[in-house]
């Protein structure tokens, strides 16, 4: 049934750069903004022992020029940095600006009893320095403050310095997160070694301004991401090739294996944690939408993938009525902050010959399972149901199938669903902010609802957060169609996929997912035009090229074939990041007639593994969650 490696596919493809592109031959310019810790020079400290002289003499980037200015002012905090951001900043012009704050943001004075500046003007400032470097076109990179030593002088109330720092660095991190961001975290390194028994004091000239050594230790951690950052800037197009595998093929006329989606997950390999990665698919029945439970296959340790394997919780059931209720258009993703692997799909009622029955109010709902990994291979939950309004018109029939959906900083869901109301109107889509506990799924709150009066409206929409912003794709039967977010819940109104020369997209009557990239969006897609008229609505090659994100236009220079065609049908497909080096196209070939088996189509699920030349940075840009790390020690 499983077949090795069909063939490989090399693609490379050109990504128009997201920010400012960098002039051939001019250097290229860092800016560390931040206080006294910046600053560095004092008693003890030399101009040229500074982290940021050090990292002058350090990095090194395609054989460019670097200039490091330290922008670095004693006794400032965030506020400070906006109020000459303007004057200081900007004519500078640079490709990359460090920030680190928090130390002066904390501080309580003698003789006071609160901060300089509260927690939430210390994250509204931060986002506001974040957004005021993009518009420059740089790149921000956030680093939080290293800790206090253990003797180092108390603040104004007699507390020690890191009771309150420690909480603006958990701001720090949090900004990070939600505007996806490169952070360095110093804090946690220096709280690290602390705990390791090493004399912070011996790092610093007071307990808490770095010294010679303190400064190298800050260079080393920030030395990394700052080339990855520059080699980005500078690197041109961001540049992948693509490894196409066949995971298994099947056409007997009874059954296809469809809908293959990918996630992965932390699990226990002896004395480590490694990434363990896990498709769910179903078998689709030779019924238009007829589906069967929900199957899956882990990778094994030898290479290759287990055989699909039904999973009893998630299989068909019978209600009170006989109807058989099952749940199709499956999306799995992990959820790093309870450890659990989530899958959302469309709860739907068949008759006995496959039909679905949608006359019934909540016949389509939002349907989820909880897998739970653990040494003796995990175990899945039942599908359960989010419930939703039940007095609301408009939620007749709700689903989130196919859709692409992702967890936040703060653990919470932002989930794409489809709906109508019972009068036969087009579909509605809006994207629903929800709370996961480690075992239930519950609705917190709802965003705009986007609508279009053509055909069937808007369906299987996807999400993906870039840059600190969202953005939707929907299928309708006629075009795709695109929209923005800067919350992730409301939405400006939708427009036609189009070319960035203009001309439309071509892809209709199916579904469009993401993929993120640090240096980049991508959307991957199926369109007319491709010679591909004898494919069911075109469904076929997959194709994924970068987007401009301020105009939502597809750069048709930059698109490549993903997934070639070869007779069948490819239209309900999957995309996910799996690693910093690598994120998957996954998709079941349907075989629906003889011409689509002469021209090679086997029944055959693949995957495009899209391989990044350069690292992505993104912590979970793409998909659900922030990538699985291998770990030592079972932590």
């Amino acid at each position: 049934m499983r077949s090795s490696i069909g063939w490989i596919v090399m693609v490379v493809s050109g990504l128009l750069a997201a920010s400012t592109p960098v002039v051939a031959d001019e250097p290229l310019t860092v800016v560390m903004l931040g206080d006294s810790i910046t600053k560095g020079a004092r008693p003890g400290v030399a101009e040229n022992e500074t982290f940021a002289a050090v990292l002058q003499s350090r990095v090194a980037v395609a054989d460019r020029q670097i200039v490091v200015i330290n922008q670095g002012v004693g006794g400032e905090t965030t506020a400070g940095a906006l109020a000459r951001f303007d004057a200081q900043i900007v004519p500078q012009q640079p490709q990359i600006v460090a920030i680190m704050y928090g130390t002066n943001d904390c501080y309580v004075d003698p003789g006071r009893t609160e901060s300089r500046l509260s927690r939430e003007e210390f994250r509204r400032n931060l986002d506001e320095l974040v957004e005021r470097v993009r518009a420059l076109g740089a790149e921000p990179l956030l680093m939080t403050e290293p800790c206090y030593a253990k003797q180092s002088p108390a603040n104004g109330l007699g507390e020690h310095g890191n009771v309150r720092l420690s909480k603006y660095m958990d701001v720090c991190r949090e900004v990070a997160a939600r505007r996806d961001v490169v952070l360095i975290d110093h804090f946690a390194g220096w709280t690290a070694a602390l705990a390791a028994g090493e004399a912070l004091e011996e790092w610093t000239t007071d307990g808490y301004h770095p010294n010679p050594r303190g400064h190298r230790d800050l260079a080393d951690r920030l030395q990394r991401p700052l080339e990855l950052a520059l080699a980005e800037r500078v690197g041109g197009p961001v540049n992948f090739r693509v490894e196409l595998e066949e995971v298994l093929s099947h056409d007997d006329g009874k059954y296809l294996w469809y809908h293959p989606r990918a996630t992965v997950y932390p699990s226990a390999a002896g004395d480590r944690v490694v990434p363990e990665p896990l498709i769910t698919l179903q078998r689709h029945l030779h019924v238009s939408d007829h589906y069967d439970g929900l199957a899956t296959m882990h990778r094994q340790a030898q290479g290759g993938w287990t055989e699909p394997r039904p999973e009893p919780a998630l299989a068909w059931r019978k209600n009170a009525a006989g109807e058989t209720v099952a749940v199709c258009d499956v999306t799995p993703g992990y959820h790093a902050p309870t450890g659990k692997v989530i899958a959302l799909g469309a709860k739907i009622l068949y008759d006995e010959a496959g039909n679905q029955l949608t006359a019934k109010p909540r016949s389509n709902e939002f349907a989820y399972a909880v897998y739970s990994p653990d040494a003796h291979g995990g175990h899945w939950s039942e599908w359960r149901i989010v419930e939703l309004p039940e007095t609301e018109a408009g939620y007749h029939l709700v689903t989130p199938g196919c859709a692409q959906w992702l967890v936040e900083p703060d653990g919470s869901l932002l989930v794409p669903l489809y709906h109508k109301g019972a009068s036969g109107e087009a579909y509605s889509a809006t994207v629903v902010h929800c709370t996961f506990d480690g075992t239930t799924l519950a609705l917190a709150e709802r965003g705009t609802t986007l609508e279009l009066g053509e055909v069937r409206g808007l369906c299987e929409p996807s999400l993906a957060r870039y840059r600190g912003r969202y953005y939707l794709t929907l299928r309708n039967d006629l075009r795709g169609y695109v929209t923005a977010s800067d919350d992730g819940l409301h939405y400006a109104s939708i427009r036609p996929w189009t070319f960035d020369d203009g001309g439309e997209l071509g892809s209709y009557n199916t579904q469009q997912h993401w993929l993120a990239h640090s240096g980049g969006l991508f959307l991957v897609y199926t369109r007319r035009g491709a010679n591909n008229d004898h494919i069911i609505r075109n469904r076929a090659p997959l194709f994924m090229a970068p987007i401009e994100p301020e105009t939502l236009q597809v750069v048709r220079a930059s698109e490549q074939i993903v997934i070639p065609e070869r007779g069948g049908e490819l239209g309900n497909f999957g995309a996910t990041a799996i690693s910093p080096a690598e994120s998957w196209v996954t998709v079941g070939e349907g075989v629906w007639s003889d011409d689509a088996r002469k021209r090679g189509a086997k029944g055959t699920v693949f995957i495009a593994r899209v391989q990044w030349l350069s690292p992505n940075r993104l912590r979970g840009g793409s998909g659900p969650a922030a990538f699985v790390d291998a770990v030592p020690g079972g932590e």
